[in-house]
């Protein structure tokens, strides 16, 4: 958290720093946005000591517990299964729930940088399944 502490935003370990942000926003009812859905820890270089999974759970986390809709968005132009299956896993952490719907879900995703790349066939291909995964229990 050293970032954090640099801004001066006090967020160690057995403090969730987040949760008044979660708090202040449900009292003006507006929807936590976050961003690196996509991001794996073992994609980060072991030096940077970044855990990009562990701030994407704590910060929807922080907001749930609030009752407060929680969306976000990818923040890398990536246009592989891995990382759309890591969006989906933060889109829905307990899966797809058959009888009814899911306990904790993201009130919407944006998905950034519609581009050539993303519209090559094979890409395409993979990011219309996607799509599809992301409304499979609604």
């Amino acid at each position: 958290h050293a970032a954090e502490l640099t801004a001066g935003f006090y967020n160690v370990a057995g403090r969730d720093g987040y949760r008044p942000i979660a708090r202040m926003l449900a009292r003006h009812h507006a929807t936590l946005n976050f961003t690196c859905l996509e991001m794996r820890d073992s994609e980060q270089p072991a030096e940077a000591k970044s855990a990009p999974q562990e701030l994407v759970r704590e910060v929807l986390s922080s907001g749930w517990k609030e009752y407060i809709d929680v969306a976000g968005e990818n923040a890398l132009p990536r246009y592989d299964a891995t990382a759309y299956n890591q969006m989906l896993l933060n889109v829905r952490p307990n899966g797809v729930n058959l009888n009814g719907p899911p306990k904790l879900k993201m009130s919407g995703l944006t998905y950034l940088r519609l581009s050539d790349d993303l519209l090559q066939t094979d890409n395409f291909e993979l990011f219309k399944k996607f799509v599809k995964k992301m409304h499979a229990d609604l």
